[in-house]
């Protein structure tokens, strides 16, 4: 009790002290300070105020400054801390010193044996600290943005700059370097004269990204290393020189713009010629324009080379399709207006070009006809096509659909009655045979009927539907046999083609299961068959087709394995499967795909792409990913490497051969390496990766 009283007489004592003082002193708002202290002497003749301590001092600007001992000069606003001194700053850095002088709040600042902790947690140590208004100096310093508790080597930060001056300018928001030297895990790596990058301030800033090293037995040693140019702050441009030992140097150039007319981004890239074969180039444009009636794409891509793009492995596209997208949607009706080219790349001594100009499509749905009952809807399609064998189409479509939903609420079964009728008028100009013109049309009546079966248990919910899909359409002389597939069994017309309908009478039957468990297992069965009745005798696939399975096996966002499967119906051989799986644990992700074609549908093929990563230490990730046609025994591409990357540096090398071929494109095989300084970019966005496998 006696010490409880003596610590609130104390309190009082101080606080009393305090207030005396700025009362008797008549200390203005702009000037006046705040002082906590466990000893506070004052001397009324000379405007001095000595605290001794655990010594806090909230300063008129909101800085504030910790220290032993601090003597407080009132007339010239100056503050001398000695010993544990911890300034924070208004932008939320932190300063460690031995000893500091300053002048109106933080205005001006002297101090020796600097750490310094920015908001960002990155680092500075230096000898001496001097700072005025906008201006701070650091000299013989270091900085480091690296963690000490994700050092790779104890006491070795992943990199840090060392320099004999640092500057800080706080209204240009800019670090300046004089005479600085990067280290890489202690190491001298590159002497810079001077340097200059963002304060942690900054979102973006004009400046250098991190390069790029490659190697490529077709291109030789490979260097990139992008300038990003900050315009404002809607615009940007990223030029990146790209120099290859061993073939045509290149130059990339991607603008960006948003503005309140919509989006434009522009790629593009132009060799040096160094071969003497013709300069080669490329220039894609995408842009979404802003307009009140509705949503607008421009996309522009062109090449003056086939292989240019791919031989220089700028990006794999092997068709250029360019034109405008226009569509607007209401409540009740749809509108798309495309007209675009397609560029083939992969063909040659003929014709490359296809063009739509243009395609209209315009959909009113959900009429109601309280007579008839059901929804009604009406497609228009309206398009204009050259061919690649340079014939011209012009295609008009009106498709009228009828769709009603029932319930028998007392047999439990649900009925999806559909009706469609399509006219077709379809006009082809050939180059060397007789045009054509025909009208089509194609009438049809289909009924999806099921029989939902529920149960549940403790620890699960279990539904099984047994379905049955007869439809109702004639035979026409304008669509062969569509094959059935796992995606498309219960479809009622399994023809993708506006100027096709699948013909004939038919019967899809099959049955799902489903099963959702309360511990995030959910499966998920679905097989079946179709009929055709009265078969043309010019169809010689048979009336009852195969067995086709489906099975979904979901255990959470990052675990799942989808596999689909034709089974023979006469000796029950596996004809085709499709297999997907995603495996992902604490420290391991494995991705695999799995096709397989027994030749009875398509050309047998039978192929596999894997892809993986393990983390088999902090920051230390190994990559994996290929493909291989089993088939044919031979790999299509495959890639491996090692990532390191923590909060402060990136390291990323990779290992691939590609087995591409096509012209000048020829396989290849080499290295790449980048390595990234945080907070300057990441490996995962500037690292130069080739995915043969699933992405993960």
């Amino acid at each position: 009790m006696n010490i409880l009283y003596l610590k609130l007489i104390y309190i009082f004592n101080t606080c009393l002290v305090f207030f005396v003082f700025l009362i008797g002193n008549n200390i203005s708002a702009e000037q006046s300070a705040i002082i906590i202290a466990d000893e506070i002497s004052t001397y009324n003749t000379t405007n001095i105020i000595d605290a001794k301590g655990d010594v806090v001092i909230v300063n008129h600007d909101g800085t504030k400054i910790k220290a032993d001992k601090i003597t407080y000069d009132k007339l010239e606003n100056r503050i001398n801390a000695d010993n544990n001194i911890i300034i924070n700053d208004l932008q939320g850095n932190t300063f460690f010193l031995d000893d500091a002088v300053t002048f109106d709040g933080l205005k001006k600042l002297e101090g020796t044996n600097v750490k310094a902790r920015l908001i960002d947690d990155s680092r500075i140590v230096s000898k001496e600290i001097f700072k005025k208004d906008n201006i701070t100096l650091l000299t013989d310093a270091e900085y480091t943005p690296c963690s000490e508790n994700n050092y790779l080597i104890e006491n070795c930060p992943g990199w840090k700059l060392k320099a004999k001056k640092i500057y800080q300018d706080s209204e240009s928001q800019t670090i300046y370097y004089d005479h600085a030297k990067i280290y890489l895990f202690n190491v001298p790596l590159l002497y810079l004269p001077y340097f200059a990058h963002p304060d942690p301030s900054v979102n973006k800033r004009s400046g250098f990204l991190m390069p790029t090293i490659e190697t490529d037995n077709n291109l030789g040693e490979k260097f990139s290393i992008p300038y990003f140019l900050n315009i404002a702050g809607n615009r940007d441009i990223t030029f990146t020189p790209n120099f290859q030992s061993q073939a045509n140097n290149f130059y990339s150039v991607n603008y960006r713009e948003l503005n309140e007319f919509g989006n434009l981004n522009i790629d593009a890239s132009i060799d040096d010629n160094d071969d003497n074969k013709g300069t080669k180039n490329h220039i894609f444009v995408d842009a979404d324009i802003n307009n009140p009636y509705g949503k607008l794409d421009l996309a522009i891509k062109t090449s003056n080379n086939d292989t240019y793009l791919r031989k220089n492995k700028i990006n794999q596209l092997t068709v250029h399709e360019s034109g405008i997208n226009f569509n607007r949607s209401t409540q009740n009706t749809y509108l798309n207006v495309i007209a675009s080219s397609y560029k083939h790349l992969t063909i040659q001594d003929t014709n490359q070009w296809e063009y739509i100009y243009p395609k209209i499509e315009y959909n009113i749905d959900n009429i109601s006809y309280d007579s008839l009952g059901g929804k009604f809807s009406i497609n228009n399609d309206f398009s204009y096509q050259k061919n690649l064998d340079q014939s011209y189409a012009s295609l008009a479509s009106t498709q009228i659909n009828w769709s009603d939903r029932k319930v028998d609420k007392n047999l439990g079964f649900l009925l999806d009655n559909e009706a469609t009728f399509r006219i077709i008028s379809i006009s082809n100009d050939y180059k060397d045979q007789k045009d054509t013109e025909n009208l089509r049309f194609f009438p049809q009546i289909s009924s999806k009927i099921s029989f939902p079966m529920f149960r549940t248990k403790n620890n699960s919910n279990e539904t099984l539907t047994p379905i049955i899909m007869p439809i109702l359409a004639p035979y026409n002389n304008y669509t062969d046999h569509k094959n059935i597939t796992n995606s498309n069994l219960f479809s009622k017309n399994r023809a993708s083609s506006i100027t096709e309908s699948e013909s004939g009478p038919r019967i899809n039957y099959g049955i799902e299961w489903f099963n959702t468990n309360k511990d995030n297992f959910d499966i998920k069965i679905v097989a079946g068959q179709s009929l055709k009745f009265n078969k043309e005798s010019n169809d010689t696939t048979d009336e009852l087709s195969d067995y086709y399975i489906t099975s979904n096996l979901i255990f959470d966002d990052n675990k799942y394995f989808n596999n689909s499967l034709i089974v023979d119906k006469d000796n029950h051989d596996v004809k085709t499967s499709n297999a997907n799986l995603l495996l992902a644990l604490d420290r391991f992700s494995l991705g695999i795909d799995y096709d397989y074609n027994s030749g009875k549908y398509y050309a047998a093929s039978e192929q596999i792409r894997i892809g993986s990563k393990f983390e088999f230490a902090n920051h230390f990730q190994f990559n994996l990913n290929g493909a291989r046609n089993i088939d044919t025994n031979n790999n299509i591409g495959y890639q491996y490497g090692l990532l390191y990357e923590n909060d402060c540096i990136g390291i990323d090398l990779n290992y691939y051969r590609d087995l591409t071929k096509d012209r000048d494109v020829a396989e290849s095989y080499g290295y790449s390496f980048t390595v990234v300084l945080k907070p300057f970019g990441s490996t995962r966005q500037y690292g130069n990766n080739k995915v043969f496998g699933p992405k993960l």
